[in-house]
């Protein structure tokens, strides 16, 4: 395989242009505030506050994520880092991080693009000269770079995740080409190559979980474009006999690994107003609108939130969802058929299917988001480039006016949604006139229009999204929240609402996340007159959840309740509760030290913190308590020393 471009001045070109452009289109939106997931996982995270780069700090920052299974060290260590350089959370900071990030996906695509098109299975389906390649590569590159579906990933801070998942599956799968291409297979240079392609794959599965299906894109990438090479040439020397024997066991491996993560998949759907089977037939409808909007984006489609999407209930409600499986389904088998003689469309739509195979299949994620095309988004543009490429005689001129016509479309479109995000209130204004059947967005709306003091839009927002979703517990909160904030005559009318979705629906994150804000303000004056429903809403949830873990939060909420209104025993039971419902949550303990160490109680502090020491030692601790603890030690003593 040939190096990319070898004059150097023209990659340099290609990679100012790509980085100019970016920035360009971009630059309307850096200055927006955080939003949404953006406060819990960094606004709020204390652990990412660092002020001294040491091994300890940046562990317990990388450590202190909340979002999957694997906690995504890599994107919240970014965050702290952030949060180190720029001396705090200066919003530009954080935003031209991900959008630098942005840049250097898309130098790595233009790259592996370039890699993908030098194959000799391309070389022999196409009519394009050496020297075009990298121009076509660069267009790619480009087009992805400036495309409005990936706006999210870059603006909403937190799809920094997302972002970094990307950049080193590419940098997983350049470096796998690498060495796959390399003549000589034993060669020293391929350890290299296969090793960083391995180190690049962790840190893909750190920054976010999508990244553990990069073993997929290199099973496709090996059937479309080296499935006459070796080592799957050997395949066919093989006796039928060996062959149904193979078939069989990896048949049954796939089963049995099926079974698991189906298995896994059903626990996330506790919190969730949908079921798995109306999830499942909810995507079909979602991927096709996935790919109309990364062939031909629409502002008004755009959106930070899309639960304004109707679920299908069944194969034929709505009818559109026979539709779209029986389209992904003739659109599959083409994409197969075509390897052979149009192998980049084949990889493109494969590839784009692919990489939706965990975020818009069985598992209880929510049904929609743009950012989950971050990277499956460079697999409908390689398809669709793909089909010109392939042409016979390969035709420049029309190549350059198409793909032209599109850059013009989507940087147009990703510039005018920046403008959007310039502040918050501006984009939810937007938001809410593209999208006015969202719940989430109608939210938001009133969210930030409190904030910038439009008090009317911030009621009547709060109320659409009540009517919007009538089964949701936390609009119903967040509008008796608004109503005390505005200082305004608490209804009991709203109270009983919100008791009666407590009881009979799911209680959702936003709904936790809800809870948890007024937990932390109910010493605020302004939250007083919430104390009473607070714990009122907290009772009703903890007999509907009885003794188990999920049980846990909500004591821990009834407990600074308890705190604030005087029932400081109501406190240290509610607080020993919850860590006796959940052992590797041991924030409850520490908040029972201190109500002991107010009292003036040595005894009973001491007694709690041999409970700490003992819970300290759970491997099952997201971090190391041991400061924490020498903390409350030291206060201990200087009350003992004190009486």
């Amino acid at each position: 395989m040939t190096s990319p471009p070898s004059s150097k001045t023209l990659l340099v070109f290609f990679f100012f242009t790509i980085a100019a452009i970016t920035v360009l289109v971009y630059q309307q939106g850096l200055f927006g505030a955080f939003i949404f997931d953006d406060h819990g996982n960094i606004q709020e995270n204390t652990q990412i506050r660092v002020t001294e780069l040491n091994t300890s700090n940046l562990v317990e920052a990388a450590m202190s994520g909340r979002a999957g299974p694997l906690k995504r060290p890599i994107a919240m260590l970014s965050f702290a880092l952030n949060y180190y350089f720029a001396e705090g959370y200066h919003y530009f900071s954080f935003k031209i991080t991900n959008v630098i990030i942005q840049v250097f996906c898309a130098w790595l695509l233009f790259i592996f693009y370039l890699q993908i098109i030098q194959l000799a299975s391309i070389q022999k389906s196409t009519t394009i000269k050496k020297q075009t390649l990298p121009f076509i590569a660069f267009s790619i590159a480009l087009l992805w770079a400036v495309h409005p579906i990936n706006l999210t990933s870059v603006l909403y801070i937190v799809q920094r995740m997302t972002s970094l998942s990307t950049l080193f599956t590419l940098a997983t799968l350049i470096f796998y080409l690498k060495a796959r291409c390399n003549s000589q297979p034993g060669a020293f240079k391929n350890i290299i190559f296969f090793s960083a392609s391995f180190i690049s794959f962790l840190l893909a599965i750190f920054s976010k979980e999508n990244a553990l299906l990069i073993p997929l894109y290199c099973l496709l990438i090996e059937w479309v474009f080296f499935y006459q090479k070796s080592p799957w040439t050997l395949v066919n020397s093989l006796s039928q006999r060996n062959k149904r024997a193979i078939g069989l066991s990896l048949s049954l491996i796939i089963i049995a690994l099926g079974l698991y993560v189906l298995n896994y998949a059903n626990n996330g759907y506790d919190n969730r107003a949908f079921t798995l089977t109306e999830r499942v037939l909810t995507e079909a409808r979602v991927l096709c609108f996935y790919i109309s909007l990364i062939v031909l984006p629409r502002i008004n489609a755009l959106g930070l939130f899309h639960d304004d999407i109707v679920l299908s209930n069944s194969i034929i409600d709505p009818w559109a969802t026979l539709v779209a499986l029986i389209f992904i389904a003739s659109l599959i088998i083409v994409a197969i058929q075509a390897r052979e003689k149009k192998p980049l469309f084949a990889f493109g739509i494969l590839l784009f299917f692919t990489a939706h195979l965990m975020e818009s299949t069985i598992f209880g994620l929510e049904i929609a988001h743009e950012h989950r095309n971050h990277f499956a988004s460079i697999g409908i543009i390689i398809a669709l480039t793909g089909l010109l490429i392939h042409s016979q005689p390969f035709n420049k001129k029309r190549y350059a006016l198409v793909c032209g016509g599109f850059f013009i479309i989507f940087a147009l479109t990703t510039t005018l949604r920046s403008y959007e995000w310039k502040d918050n209130f501006h984009l939810a204004q937007y938001e809410a006139s593209h999208h006015p059947i969202s719940p989430a967005t109608q939210a938001l709306l009133s969210n930030t229009a409190y904030k910038t003091q439009h008090y009317k839009v911030a009621e009547d927002a709060i109320n659409t999204a009540r009517k919007l979703a009538p089964t949701e517990s936390s609009y119903a909160i967040n509008s008796m929240v608004l109503a005390a904030l505005l200082k305004k005559t608490l209804s009991d009318e709203l109270n009983n609402e919100i008791k009666s979705k407590l009881k009979d629906n799911p209680f959702s994150a936003s709904t936790q996340i809800a809870l948890a804000h007024i937990s932390t303000h109910l010493t605020n004056e302004a939250f007083k007159p919430l104390q009473p429903y607070f714990i009122e809403w907290l009772t009703v949830i903890l007999k509907k959840l009885g003794p188990t873990q999920q049980a846990s939060t909500y004591h821990y909420f009834l407990a600074k309740a308890y705190l604030t209104t005087g029932n400081t025993l109501g406190a240290i039971n509610a607080h020993q509760q919850a860590f006796n419902l959940n052992k590797a949550f041991i924030n409850p303990l520490f908040e029972m030290g201190n109500i002991f160490l107010a009292l003036k109680q040595p005894v009973a502090a001491s007694i709690v913190l041999n409970q700490i020491e003992q819970a300290n030692k759970n491997p099952r601790l997201k971090r190391d308590y041991s400061l924490h603890i020498q903390e409350l030690k030291e206060a201990i003593q200087k009350i003992e020393k004190s009486q």
